[in-house]
């Protein structure tokens, strides 16, 4: 009995202890299952989460549309000859998205946005958008924006010539800029026609005859010219200056030079900026030198406002007069002349030139303002 009861207990011993290693082994099995669900788990959160990371610095579909659709306006072209290149998310330092138009006020913000590049195969125009697209500004594109298009020259050249009977050779093209029309007669339409509304990218282009001036509106490439028979008299046309009464070239240490004349007391002032920031004043026809004056400015405005001529396009007004109007008196004339060209306008129509020539003035006169 004794010896089969120790058999006994050490057999149930064995079997208890097989038990224990089967539960061990199960245990260890599922926490292994838990630990590699666990690990799986985690892999997957952290997948999501980078997929997550990836897809907030995608460029959002308004943004692609708004970009597209508004070069395509511009171009005349479908979007889907277009194709965004590359992006980059920004933060903008104010509300014109770092693109502000000439006396344009910003306000002082923050603002979340893209950098959009886009381009149709030949050339690539950058955008600066806020985050939802709702606001765009066009940075640049790699061909100048302000260059008439050889199509559109000689269409309007042609026109003008049927119009003045005058041959191509003796017009001259003083005045163009880019322009979108608001209908599909170019904002030109005859009596009883009926024009399509849609926005029309085109050019606004003024020839010069001997004694006459034409304005002409065109769509993008030329094909559409519609003479302007009552161009807007708030905008002024210009007319080339004769060569003959075109002021002496600057010498080269001279940046800019403004000529006076005019006015009730009829004298007649010359004012030049140097390269070294002197702002000199004289009287022409003092004998005397009486009237004379030397101020100076920074060598840094001196820059600034050599950049306002290139931001402002001073060199696409070549040797143009803007008149003063039919019957005016005692007003002054003013005649710019820089390194390259030469332009004249008069104090009575200076709120009815061209922006750019205007941002000029205003430049002009806050160098003047700051000489000391």
């Amino acid at each position: 009995m004794a010896k089969f009861y120790v058999s006994t207990n050490q057999a149930r011993i064995f079997t208890a202890l097989i038990l224990t290693g089967i539960l061990s082994v199960t245990s260890g099995l599922t926490l292994s299952k838990d630990a590699a669900a666990a690990s799986a788990n985690f892999l997957l959160e952290t997948s999501t989460d980078s997929k997550d990371n990836i897809k907030s610095n995608r460029l959002p579909r308004p943004v692609a549309n708004a970009v597209l659709q508004d070069l395509a306006r511009r171009q005349g072209i479908s979007t889907r000859e277009l194709k965004i290149t590359n992006y980059n998310q920004q933060t903008w330092r104010n509300g014109c998205l770092e693109l502000p138009q000439p006396d344009e006020i910003c306000t002082e913000a923050l603002v979340p946005g893209w950098r959009v590049v886009v381009s149709d195969g030949k050339q690539n125009w950058i955008y600066h958008t806020n985050s939802n697209g709702r606001s765009l500004r066009l940075a640049s594109a790699n061909t100048p924006s302000d260059k008439l298009p050889a199509s559109v020259r000689n269409a309007v050249l042609q026109a003008a010539s049927r119009q003045l009977q005058q041959p191509i050779s003796r017009l001259t093209i003083v005045e163009f800029q880019q322009q979108t029309w608001r209908d599909g007669c170019l904002e030109l339409a005859n009596a009883d026609e009926f024009c399509t509304k849609a926005l029309v990218p085109g050019w606004r282009v003024v020839v010069g005859g001997r004694e006459q001036t034409l304005v002409y509106h065109t769509n993008q490439t030329g094909s559409i010219v519609r003479l302007n028979q009552k161009p807007n008299q708030s905008t002024l046309t210009p007319v080339p200056i004769p060569v003959s009464e075109l002021p002496p070239p600057l010498d080269r240490d001279i940046v800019f030079r403004q000529i006076s004349s005019g006015g009730f007391a009829g004298r007649t002032y010359e004012t030049v900026l140097l390269k070294d920031g002197r702002l000199i004043r004289v009287r022409i026809g003092d004998a005397n030198d009486s009237e004379r004056s030397v101020r100076r400015v920074s060598l840094q405005q001196v820059q600034r406002f050599l950049r306002s001529l290139e931001r402002y396009k001073f060199t696409q007004f070549q040797n143009l007069s803007y008149p003063a109007p039919s019957g005016a008196a005692d007003y002054i004339t003013y005649t710019f002349t820089s390194q390259k060209n030469t332009v004249q306008y008069n104090d009575i129509s200076q709120n009815n030139l061209p922006n750019n020539l205007q941002g000029v003035v205003k430049a002009w006169n806050q160098v003047i303002a700051s000489a000391q």
